[in-house]
């Protein structure tokens, strides 16, 4: 029969079979010789057809577009597995028919793949950092794909399959039923029908060892899927019997026997892999081998070492180096070293190396270091300071050139590029940053912490260095410098009780030395302000005032660097402290007010971050929080404005009462006026609960004249705990400030109430603020001179007369309406300034040279009304004289020139 009506039958048996695999081959009994030569026969004898069952053809769809998903899951392609997804449950649903015809469950694969993107979204969902660093498409996709697959498990009703799997899942390298199938290996087929007994004994022989051995392979290697057509499999399946045919017994059976002995080494390989796995301990496994290797028959000299050196350090700094692993190799080079007594040169410059080595764990500068690396770099830095200590024969310079470096020759010294003290300085500089990312409210931070002190030793051992070497002019003046401010920066603001001269005499020799060396100025200027810190620390007034007025950093510390601006911000705080602790309440407030007055305080001295985010980017933010100041370090801000909030009190009091009917009253502290106005506002006031409220409490008494009240407000156990324990001398600064309450409560009693009584007696006024007779006669004197208080003392009655020179309705509104005329004439001056070149009109004595100078006492003494209740304030600043034309002369005295 032809092949064409052969081909038509099987074609009606393929669709009468319901669809089943029919394999159909072409045997010829009679050419026994032509059955190891088949592939001589043409492309027509020997045709070999598979027809494939449908359930095969949708398992391979399936399987198919899985295998994308899982591509795209490795890929975190979030949009490509959504797209996945969608094509997998289109794919499914047109399977479902083909499944239900031939009795097929749903395969087991398939449940397996869906819970894997299950688990694959949910943890993404559930991991915030992975979640922000998704690109913005892949964030899109994130919910959609999350919120399609649980509809899905619920409307196909998937939800029993998935949990029966979850509960005895597929182990790794598990193949189901279904995944046999589609098997990666190639499997040769074996000898046709109908063959001689030995050739099919030896051919299935073979077909048996080439299956093992493949499947060796699969169980030790990863494979790549098959995509061979079946021709190629046909030519690969006749070459190969070729080859088989025309092979020598004793070379085949050798062949074989590697195989199998190939098979043995893999399985016992698996088998050692297995065992391994079952111990607790992993060990972890490194793409770089270890470079560190001497031939045994060769002798170690300093060339060979520092070749080896060399070549271990030719892999720093590439990508694809484990750092790890490059500190090993510098490590195995000095114990090397060190046995076969290669010398100091040689032992120096490796530890320089492992230093530098270690500090580059860290892929970037921004990221700290880790702990017990930094303590490591700390103890090697250590050995090597105390060897450089030890002899002199070793000189570490950076002016030095490679090709000026001696590390051989003993009868020299010798002579190393690196600096020792560049190391000592980066490494205070990765404490400081351990310590801005430790959690300052745990004990991990007060552990940390107590590598400071060992710092501390480093740094005192580094400035012993430089002194018993500085005469061989081996470091630069800037790394000298750098050294001594490391220390002054470890000790300027740590409080010192019973060592106060020692450290005080340390300070300054320290900041002398940095003002003779340093020429950059900047240097200068962090000692000057950190020496002022000291000083103000330790309660020395008067020293530090002056030191700071003397540098005039005032003036210039807009145009300084930021850091020298947060030490100048820390510096006038803890100055402003120790005025108030010294009772100087007006330079504490003027010294506070710069800082509390801008309500950011925390922000302009480094402890904490600005809140408005929006205003910057993610890399100023950066390195805004790389300049804070460790928790250690900081100064308590509920301190200082409690302090603040206090000077405001005893300075704006008797103010607000002096001038009581003046309409443009002068404010001395805004923000203390704004917490007086809040309190008013509120609608019911409760008792205070925290400071700030405490002090405003303290100042609506201290208005009404009631010292006591004031007092309990300010001192009083809660006030305690949060503010006056945490001064070193509490005792001494709580008695100064109820002594100044009691003043100040007197000065505000009698500017209030001095309408109401004609005359006071000084015996009553001081038992009824609890001051000496002589202490209340002086302060009445001075508001007397100073025209707060128009009154005189009879001293043969021992009273307080009282003045009463009210100004009338009429008088208030004149005085009013002068001093918007007086602003008006101020605002057309400065708009003709500019116009002419000249001062602008300032009445008729300005045409004439000297003519102002001569009526000015005549003019000092007109004037309307002469008395004030309480003396007034004037423009210039003086009490008194309402109405007085004499200031138009003083408010611009640079102005009056010739014509």
């Amino acid at each position: 029969m032809s092949r064409f009506f052969r081909a038509k039958g099987d074609s009606d048996s393929e669709t009468e079979s319901s669809e089943d695999e029919v394999e159909d081959q072409k045997v010829n009994k009679s050419a026994k010789f032509r059955d190891d030569l088949d592939f001589m026969a043409g492309p027509e004898d020997d045709v070999k057809r598979v027809v494939r069952a449908q359930k095969d053809k949708k398992f391979d769809e399936l399987k198919s577009i899985i295998k994308q998903n899982r591509d795209a899951k490795s890929n975190k392609d979030l949009n490509r597995l959504l797209n996945g997804f969608d094509s997998l449950a289109k794919a499914f649903k047109s399977s479902k028919n083909v499944f239900q015809q031939q009795n097929v469950t749903i395969p087991r694969f398939y449940i397996r793949s869906l819970v894997e993107v299950e688990d694959y979204v949910n943890n993404l969902w559930e991991d915030k950092e992975a979640k922000a660093a998704l690109s913005k498409n892949n964030a899109k996709a994130l919910p959609v794909i999350r919120q399609r697959l649980k509809k899905y498990v619920k409307d196909e009703d998937l939800g029993k399959l998935i949990a029966d799997y979850r509960a005895s899942p597929d182990e790794d390298g598990y193949e189901t039923p279904e995944d046999e199938d589609d098997d990666d290996f190639e499997e040769i087929p074996e000898a046709k029908t109908e063959k001689s007994p030995g050739k099919q004994a030896d051919k299935a022989a073979d077909s048996d060892s080439d299956s093992d051995s493949d499947d060796g392979d699969s169980s030790n290697w990863s494979s790549e899927p098959d995509t061979n057509s079946s021709d190629d499999e046909d030519s690969v399946t006749k070459m190969e019997q070729l080859r088989r045919y025309f092979l020598k017994k004793e070379f085949r059976e050798d062949s074989k026997d590697d195989k199998k002995g190939d098979k043995r080494k893999r399985v016992i390989k698996v088998k050692e892999v297995v065992e391994d796995d079952d111990d607790d301990s992993w060990t972890p496994v490194s793409r770089e081998k270890s470079v560190v290797h001497f031939d045994p028959k060769e002798e170690v000299t300093h060339d060979v070492m520092i070749k080896k050196l060399n070549e271990v350090m030719s892999a720093r700094g590439k990508r694809t180096t484990d750092r790890n692993q490059h500190v090993a190799n510098l490590q195995k080079l000095l114990e090397v070293s060190e046995e076969k007594n290669l010398g100091l040169g040689i032992n120096v410059k490796i530890s320089f190396c492992i230093i530098s080595a270690l500090f580059e764990l860290n892929a970037k500068i921004s990221d700290f270091m880790e702990y017990e690396t930094f303590m490591k770099t700390l103890q090697t830095v250590n050995r090597l300071l105390d060897l450089l200590i030890e002899t002199d024969k070793v000189k570490l310079s950076v002016t030095y050139a490679e090709e000026d470096e001696n590390l051989k020759d003993d009868t020299q010294e010798y002579r190393i590029q690196g600096s020792i003290l560049i190391a000592v300085q980066r490494l205070d500089g990765e404490l400081a940053k351990i310590l801005q990312n430790a959690d300052c409210h745990s004990n991990d931070y007060i552990e940390k912490l107590k590598a400071e002190k060992d710092m501390c030793q480093l740094i005192e051992k580094a400035e012993g260095y430089v002194e018993l070497r500085g005469h061989l002019k081996i470091f630069d003046e800037h790394e000298v410098c750098k050294v001594y401010m490391m220390r002054i920066e470890h000790t300027y603001y740590k409080y010192q009780d019973q060592n106060e001269k020692e450290v005080g005499k340390t300070m300054d020799y320290l900041c002398n030395k940095i003002y003779s060396l340093d020429k950059e100025k900047r240097l200068r200027q962090r000692a000057m302000l950190c020496h002022v810190y000291w000083l103000a620390v330790h309660d020395q007034w008067h020293r530090a005032r002056d030191l700071l007025l003397m540098s005039h950093m005032q003036a210039i510390v807009d145009h300084s660097d930021v850091d020298t601006q947060i030490l100048y911000n820390r510096t006038i705080c803890q100055l402003g402290l120790c005025a108030f602790r010294h009772g100087f309440i007006r330079e504490a407030h003027q010294g506070l007010s710069e800082i509390q007055n801008t309500q950011r305080a925390k922000e302009l001295l480094a402890q904490a971050v600005g809140t408005r985010q929006h205003e910057k980017t993610a890399e100023q933010e950066k390195i805004d929080r790389s300049r804070q100041v460790p928790y250690h370090m900081h100064i308590n801000v509920e301190l200082m404005e409690c302090v603040y909030l206090i000077c405001s009190m005893l300075l704006e009091i008797p103010h607000m009462a002096s001038c009581e009917f003046e309409m443009r009253r002068r404010m001395l502290s805004r923000s203390f006026h704004y917490q007086l106005k809040q309190s008013e506002k509120a609608s019911l006031t409760g008792p205070p609960e925290n400071t700030r409220e405490h002090v405003v409490a303290a100042s609506k008494a201290m208005l009404n004249g009631d010292w006591k009240k004031c007092k309990d407000y300010i001192v009083n156990d809660k006030m305690n705990q949060k503010v006056w324990n945490l001064f070193h001398n509490a005792e001494t600064v709580k008695g100064m400030v109820v002594r100044r309450i009691q003043e100040e409560s007197l000065r505000t009693y009698l500017l209030t109430f001095s309408t109401v009584y004609t005359t006071v007696n000084l015996k009553k006024l001081a038992d009824l603020f609890e001051l000496s007779k002589k202490d209340v006669h002086s302060i009445i004197s001075k508001m007397i001179i100073q025209e707060e208080l128009s009154a005189t003392l009879d001293e043969p009655t021992d009273c307080l007369i009282m003045h009463r020179v009210e100004p009338s309705r009429l008088q208030m509104l004149a005085l009013n309406l002068s001093d918007k005329l007086q602003t008006l004439a101020e605002n057309n001056e400065q708009i003709l300034e500019p116009r002419t070149g000249r001062g602008g009109y300032q009445g008729p004595g300005s045409w004439f040279p000297g003519r102002n100078e001569r009526q000015g006492d005549k003019q000092k003494g007109s004037g309307g009304f002469q008395g004030e209740r309480r003396g007034g304030q004037g423009q210039d600043g003086k009490r008194g004289n309402w109405g007085s034309q004499g200031g138009q002369q003083r408010r611009h005295p640079q102005k009056q020139r010739a014509f």
